[in-house]
């Protein structure tokens, strides 16, 4: 009885021990005056359709290439959803950014000043999705968990400096793990909820938005 007793405190020293460390892990929020700040210097912003990696990696398979455009369109709906109450971002979809600009404008910078340009606004915020893989598996059970990498980049549109920049990166862990990482809840989650959350917890961490 005792042993049992002992090993339940040694397991329980261990949860608040990975508590701690899972939330100094955690990037600090931007006090209320920071994003007072932020806003004054940037006070229209333009989100761009989600970019992936199809058209510049060569060796990347069919598959692959189509579930990564299936992951950016989920995203860019997401991105309509955060910002639907906010007069100062203006979210494009693709059908939109041609619309404004319908030849190639060649390099990503030359881009975004002429988003800005043309839409008189300060900054452009560019997300490139790079991994996004289903869980295989039920909700208590996954065979093999969701994960999802992409990166966020807002650019002055005026001198193309990186005003901000964050990459969210995480493959569900195992269930101990899981009961770890904050607002993931108890359960295996699809890639969908993981992209849903990684997005917010961006958009949380960015002064600008």
């Amino acid at each position: 009885m005792r042993e049992s007793y002992t090993s339940v405190k040694i397991l329980l020293v261990l949860f608040l021990v990975a508590i701690l460390a899972s939330c100094s892990a955690k990037q600090p929020l931007p006090t209320e005056e920071e994003r007072l700040e932020a806003r004054k210097q940037v006070p229209c912003i333009v989100v761009l359709p989600v970019d992936t990696a199809v058209n510049s990696d060569a060796s990347m398979t069919y598959k692959k290439a189509a579930v990564l455009e299936e992951g950016a369109a989920f995203m860019d709906t997401i991105f309509v959803e955060e910002f639907i109450d906010n007069n100062s971002v203006r979210v494009l979809s693709a059908r939109q950014l041609t619309s404004l600009i319908p030849e190639d404008s060649g390099a990503q910078l030359a881009l975004i000043k002429r988003v800005g340009s043309e839409l008189k606004c300060t900054a452009v915020l560019v997300t490139t999705l790079s991994d996004y893989r289903q869980r295989v598996g039920g909700s208590y059970g996954a065979d093999s968990p969701a994960s999802a990498m992409f990166a966020m980049k807002l650019v002055s549109a005026r001198s193309g400096e990186v005003l901000w920049t964050s990459v969210f990166k995480e493959t569900q862990q195992s269930l101990m793990s899981n009961i770890l990482a904050q607002n993931r809840g108890f359960t295996w989650i699809t890639v969908e909820e993981l992209i849903r959350q990684g997005i917010a917890e961006k958009i949380a961490e960015c002064p600008y938005l």
